[in-house]
């Protein structure tokens, strides 16, 4: 005969009251505008930290303006698919930022990844930007299949020095129509039963 190890009153606050985690998540908005909510309630806090560098939750919000403003000055706007192909760094929560702020979708890009398999999602995905870095740039081979892409490079003075123009205030790209039913990103298969297919994600789905 079996006897329980439980009273029932331990049962219910093991198994019911601490699993009760459920809770309700805004569908309706986009990432980078829970994100743009959270700085303007705690501009000071620490957004993130790598390698002992840290930047605020005031810092990132500005710096991801920035580049959004000229993304969206390039031409990326709700559906847009940008890539990304950095190495784990500030830029890299600054490039997804941006971009998703601009109304576009970011396409990670692994600079470990094969070239022809970056190649291949370059081409696949048509994306006519890439945020990138120096030291990495070139796993990125433009050929004439893509030779209309543009690379940003996160970590170059010029870049950084042209930045300083743009405004550092939220961009609204929901005045181009952005709802949290647009693309945030597009991320890759592993390509085991073939070529690489990409999945895309929407804002409400994450």
């Amino acid at each position: 005969q079996s006897l329980p190890l439980l009273t029932k009153a331990e049962e219910q606050t093991l198994l019911v009251d601490w699993n009760a985690t459920e809770a309700a998540y805004p569908d309706d908005q986009c990432l980078h505008a829970l994100f743009e909510a959270q700085a303007a309630q705690s501009p000071d806090a620490t957004a993130v930290v790598f390698e002992g560098t840290e930047l605020s939750y005031a810092d990132l919000n500005q710096r991801s303006n920035q580049l959004a403003h000229l993304l969206m000055e390039q031409g990326v706007k709700p559906d847009s698919l940008v890539g990304l192909c950095v190495e784990r760094s500030l830029e890299m929560i600054i490039g997804i930022m941006a971009i998703l702020k601009a109304g576009g979708a970011y396409v990670p890009l692994d600079p470990d990844y094969p070239k022809e398999r970056i190649q291949f999602m370059l081409e696949d995905t048509a994306a006519e930007i890439v945020l990138s870095q120096s030291h990495v740039a070139n796993r990125l081979s433009l050929d004439k299949a893509n030779q209309n892409t543009r690379l940003l490079m996160l970590d170059q003075t010029d870049l950084l020095e042209t930045l300083t123009q743009y405004p550092n205030t939220n961009p609204h790209p929901e005045s181009l129509g952005l709802t949290s039913n647009h693309l945030a990103y597009v991320i890759y298969t592993s390509g085991s039963t073939g070529k690489p297919k990409g999945v895309m994600i929407e804002h409400k789905a994450i």
